[in-house]
């Protein structure tokens, strides 16, 4: 799923409601973790708290970890602590499915159902496992049997309107998700869920009018936005048609305006979402300091790295304290002085962002780029480290600290096991090339398995050009010319129009440095310059 540029309207909700929810980092490492290992140090096959623990991690998204506990815990417990061993089945099978490890969530699932069988929840796990697996016969099977368990079972009505339209059975799809909503008719997640169902139908159009009612039906809902911006990777023309209809019934509402703006930008649209985030303020539709920082972001994008400057700065000079995130607009405000060659600005700028959130990781990588550009690569090293203890899934971390390493410190042994580790992560991402993982591949010198990660990326549709950025980038850096600028030129022609990716990027050896002295490169850029124009 393609990031959105910018803190939404609707985003502001979405986090507050979201982080309410959940205990702060600080709290969960220092107090509930040391508790964890205080008891684990007595007794380290105490498989109880192994799995407590294991849960924590869970809640935290460090699946990893929870793995590693959840697998000490199944040989630790007795076959007897059947309940407990169903837990730690179940469990796994979760961390196993948000890693899309299918194969080894659907043999946890099923240990667990041989422990009880009309387990619902079990039940709809595995029927969701098998979907995503495409084993469509054996979901169904599973979405039937958890439906005769409970006849208003709404997780088996719209697993099995998923089933019908996977087999094109679009009358039966439409009976199940219409008997699904009709439940909980006031609840947005039902129509989160129904748009996926018509998705899947190919009603793209329906999809967006659903997610667009879920965010009127409720504006905390966490889903629906990135579920919008999920679909508009696939159908962007629909996303962008539902929302300009949706602001021709309501012409005053901002929200359509940003939410448009921002799918834009996400998107490289970057002229389309300017118009609208100009429009918002000249229009007086909202007060938010944010605004600035996304026509910013989206100037630095096009390269226009003045207008961006200015733009940031009117951000900081409005922004509140309660609705803002003064941090990122630092942030963003390093970025362009970086871009624009002044980096001991960009570090005061950076040290300000992290004087409010010292533990912001996009503050700190900024910083560590910055550290780089003034000859303090140990420094920017050091950083990279931290970051990627407490992000250990974020591959392009683990690349820039590698090329730090590699390129400024002499220390190419350290570089290689960094790449490695990208490799044997098992990094997981919603789009393949998201992992990065050709990249650590070709950079350990296993050059033809990253050639054919890349062939297959490139294989899946690229709505918007990002893959085949990434592949110019890849093809750049392997000395294959000819195919990084025939890549190119499908970046462009697809809209990918991050100016400043095309001419300045230079970070971690994911940028197409080695072609831009080619006069082919320059000749790419002028055909398709229309795409740059704000």
């Amino acid at each position: 799923m393609k990031r959105l540029f910018i803190t939404p309207l609707l985003a502001l909700a979405i986090t507050s409601a979201a982080s309410a929810q959940r205990p702060s980092a600080p709290d969960f490492s220092r107090a509930v973790m040391q508790a964890y290992e205080e008891m684990l140090r007595e007794n380290y096959k105490d498989y109880e708290v192994l799995f407590r623990r294991a849960n924590e991690y869970y809640n935290h998204g460090d699946y990893l970890r929870a793995l590693d506990d959840l697998e000490s815990a199944v040989k630790y417990a007795p076959q007897s602590a059947s309940e407990t061993r169903f837990a730690i089945f179940a469990l796994r099978a979760e961390c196993y499915y948000q890693l899309k490890r299918f194969s080894l969530a659907i043999q946890d699932a099923d240990e667990a159902l041989k422990i009880d069988p009309t387990s619902p929840n079990m039940l709809n796990l595995r029927a969701r496992i098998e979907y995503d697996f495409n084993k469509i016969p054996e979901a169904k099977a599973d979405y039937t049997k958890l439906l005769r368990i409970n006849p208003r079972s709404q997780e088996a009505l719209f697993g099995l309107a998923l089933v019908a339209a996977k087999e094109n059975n679009l009358g039966m799809a439409n009976e199940y998700m219409e008997k699904a909503v009709a439940l909980t008719p006031s609840s947005s997640a039902a129509y989160v869920r129904r748009a996926k169902v018509k998705e899947i139908m190919s009603d793209y159009n329906g999809a967006v009018d659903d997610l667009l009612l879920a965010m009127a039906t409720d504006a905390t809902d966490t889903e629906a936005l990135p579920a919008l911006v999920a679909l508009a990777n696939t159908n962007y023309p629909a996303v962008v048609s539902g929302l300009s209809g949706a602001i021709r019934q309501a012409p005053r509402q901002p929200l359509y305006y940003f939410l448009r703006a921002s799918i834009a930008a996400a998107h490289y649209h970057y002229g389309a979402a300017i118009d609208d985030f100009k429009y918002i303020i000249s229009e007086n539709l909202y007060n938010y300091a944010g605004l600035y920082c996304s026509l910013a972001e989206c100037y630095y994008a096009l390269g226009d790295y003045e207008a961006a400057l200015d733009n940031v700065d009117s951000a900081l000079a409005k922004y509140d304290d309660k609705e803002d995130d003064p941090c990122h607009y630092f942030t963003v405000r390093a970025r362009i002085q970086r871009a624009m060659k002044h980096p001991d600005k960009a570090l005061l700028s950076v040290n300000r962002a992290l004087d409010i959130k010292p533990e912001n990781s996009d503050a700190i990588v900024e910083k560590a780029l910055i550290l780089t550009d003034l000859d303090k690569a140990k420094e920017a090293s050091a950083l990279l480290g931290e970051v990627i203890m407490a992000e250990p899934y974020e591959p392009m971390n683990y690349l820039l600290r590698a090329w730090i390493l590699n390129d400024y410190l002499n220390q190419q042994k350290a570089a290689k096991a960094l790449y490695g580790r990208v490799i044997d992560l098992e990094l997981d991402h919603a789009d393949r090339i998201g992992s990065m993982l050709g990249f650590a591949q070709l950079f350990d010198g296993k050059t033809a398995q990253g050639v054919a990660w890349l062939e297959n990326c490139l294989a899946e549709p690229d709505y918007d050009g990002k893959t085949h950025y990434l592949a110019a980038c890849f093809y750049a850096w392997a000395g294959r010319k000819q195919r990084a600028l025939e890549c190119m030129e499908g970046a462009l022609k697809a809209g990918y129009a991050n100016y400043h990716d095309w001419i300045a990027n230079n970070d971690g050896r994911v940028n197409v440095s080695p072609i831009r002295d080619d006069a082919k490169f320059q000749a790419l850029l002028e055909q398709y310059k229309s795409i740059f124009a704000h």
